[in-house]
């Protein structure tokens, strides 16, 4: 009898594990799990600046002075055609270029057979949709370049929809169409709008794609110049400041993220600052008016360019929620990395694989180089503070903190990492921002983060 009732019981304790591996288990076929609080290979103190600042052998030191950071933020946009200054577009654009710019991103989204939130592959009903939403038959021969201001933060599509897609079923996290994040105040060139009347096509000078028209304020070229070069200006250096239409801060207006920055109307008291902000009037037009912000979230002016002042404002993003294409208003990898360099005025491309082409090549890596090669670079050329370390497989960037023990470490927005398994590989899911070892990953699958490193550059003239 016991031995009977043995079987059974031993069997369905089999069947309720194997169902919760097959219900947690990732696509790709590993399995997922939240990773610890403290990453492996870390310590608590490891999560402060000032552990990193303590051994960092010249924390103070200046690496750009004002006039340097404008010649490199020169060099990013006029010789490696990275970013944009929107007001430097010609006022004429071609409408043959603009079309199969469109066809393009629609042709590349439908070839990835993508899923909605239904769990299903996404089907020919839904493209066709979006093929009449962009509007192509209005498209002239020449696009007369409008401007504008975002108002309000904005996510930037990749095609005129809300509707989310993804490589994977259930893989909410990543959203195929989301393409960037623009907050209040960005400029961007107009070019499109789309069938519906909902939405523009806009060019802002990190990135490209389609944003809600009730998000943005239509202005002439000269009043997003006269906007632009206000001298007197404030930068967010907080994760996250919150902007107030009142001097007592009860009337919220939206935040802004690390790197914002703002004409300054008057410094105002101890507490407050007055910042002018872009807002849209009823006819759809820029007006501008006075609001409130702390002045513990702002600095007047750009920080000084020094490893102390780029690590201290990395971990003010430490724990901050992971944000793919910077979804919910977070941040990604390298949207981290372009909004602590912000701070000090440094224009840095929106995405990694851009970002790796900035500064002075450190190190450069073809596929499967050794570690101990890697590792050589990394101690003896890397600063913390003033270098990245860009991945590929996939693409990931990282801001290099400096060596302790013989091993490196880098802070990063990081959706997760592998481990190895008894038969497969284990995703630790991780989504924020993070302070972890190059060793981490050693085993998996796709290797460590060090295995994975292609280029070291430290971001300087």
């Amino acid at each position: 009898m016991t031995t009977e009732l043995y079987f059974p019981r031993r069997l369905f304790a089999f069947l309720l594990v194997a169902l919760f591996v097959l219900g947690c288990s990732d696509p790709s076929g590993a399995l997922r799990s939240a990773a610890p609080a403290v990453v492996p290979g870390t310590t608590r103190e490891m999560k402060t600046s000032g552990f990193w600042i303590s051994r960092h052998p010249s924390p103070d030191k200046v690496i750009l002075s004002a006039e340097e950071i404008k010649s490199l933020n020169s060099r990013i946009e006029n010789e490696l055609k990275l970013t944009r200054d929107v007001a430097k577009i010609d006022p004429l654009y071609s409408g043959k270029e603009l079309t199969l710019e469109f066809r393009e991103s629609l042709d590349s989204i439908r070839e990835q057979k993508l899923y909605g939130n239904s769990d299903r592959l996404v089907g020919d009903d839904f493209y066709r949709r979006i093929e009449q939403g962009l509007n192509l038959r209005s498209v002239p021969a020449n696009v007369e370049v409008r401007y504008g201001f975002v108002v309000h933060f904005a996510d930037q599509r990749v095609l005129p929809t809300d509707s989310a897609l993804y490589a994977k079923p259930n893989d909410t996290d990543f959203d195929e169409l989301q393409n960037s994040g623009l907050d209040v105040g960005t400029p961007l060139a107009i070019l499109h709008e789309g069938a519906d009347g909902e939405w523009l096509y806009v060019i802002s000078p990190l990135s490209s794609g389609w944003v809600r028209k009730d998000k943005v304020a239509f202005c002439r070229l000269d009043e997003l110049k006269n906007y632009l070069a206000k001298t007197d200006y404030a930068v967010a250096v907080s994760s996250k400041a919150d902007i107030f239409l009142d001097p007592s801060l009860t009337q919220y207006y939206d935040y802004i993220r690390m790197g914002a920055r703002f004409p300054v109307s008057k410094r105002g008291g101890a507490s407050v600052a007055e910042i002018i902000i872009p807002i849209r009037t009823a006819d759809g037009k820029l007006s501008e008016r006075v609001a409130y912000i702390k002045k513990e979230d702002v600095n007047f002016g750009y920080l000084a360019y020094t490893p102390r002042v780029i690590i201290e404002q990395a971990f003010k993003l430490l724990n901050s929620p992971y944000g793919w294409g910077d979804i919910n208003g977070e941040q990604d990898c390298s949207r981290f990395i372009q909004e602590v360099f912000a701070t000090v005025g440094i224009e840095l491309p929106r995405n990694s694989s851009a970002q790796a082409e900035v500064g002075v090549l450190l190190g450069k890596f073809k596929k499967g180089a050794p570690k101990a090669e890697k590792l050589r670079i990394i101690s003896g050329k890397a600063v913390g503070g003033v270098t990245v370390l860009h991945l590929t497989g996939p693409n990931h960037i990282m801001l290099f903190l400096g060596m302790f023990d013989g091993r490196p470490y880098a802070i990063h927005a990081v959706w997760g990492y592998r481990e190895r398994g008894f038969f497969k590989d284990r995703v630790r899911v991780l989504k924020r921002v993070a302070v972890t070892g190059l060793s981490l990953g050693e085993g998996s699958r796709k290797g460590a983060l060090i295995e994975r490193v292609t280029t070291v550059r430290s971001i300087s003239e």
